[in-house]
């Protein structure tokens, strides 16, 4: 049975947004992260509705980053990641792909 990849929201997300031990920030996204116990890399996903007012256009950015966490997870370190959506970015999907290249890039272990 596979790992589950998500962080549980509230409690998770608080801990997480409360007491970061890493941040990496680009222009759209902003990413903490945290070591965790659990022994597997696991991602979670906040984005406004003030930013994105459909629920739509959330969603695919929601499934446009986790599969981004997806195809690098094996190559991350044991953290907790919350990836935080600083505006709308629909029709942006090319500098959305680009932020993330990086951000998994900066925290892959050596």
């Amino acid at each position: 049975m596979a790992a589950k990849r998500s962080i549980p929201s509230k409690e998770g997300f608080q801990e997480i947004f409360s007491s970061p031990e890493k941040k990496y920030s680009t222009k759209n996204v902003l990413v903490l992260s945290k070591t965790n116990e659990h022994g597997i890399a696991r991602i979670g996903v906040a984005i406004r509705k003030k930013d994105t007012k459909l629920a739509v256009d959330r969603n695919n950015i929601k499934r446009k980053i986790k599969g981004s966490f997806l195809s690098k997870v094996l190559e991350l370190p044991p953290r907790d990641f919350v990836v935080y959506v600083k505006k709308n970015l629909k029709g942006k999907e090319k500098d959305l792909q680009k932020d993330l290249e990086d951000i998994w890039n900066k925290f892959q272990t050596k």
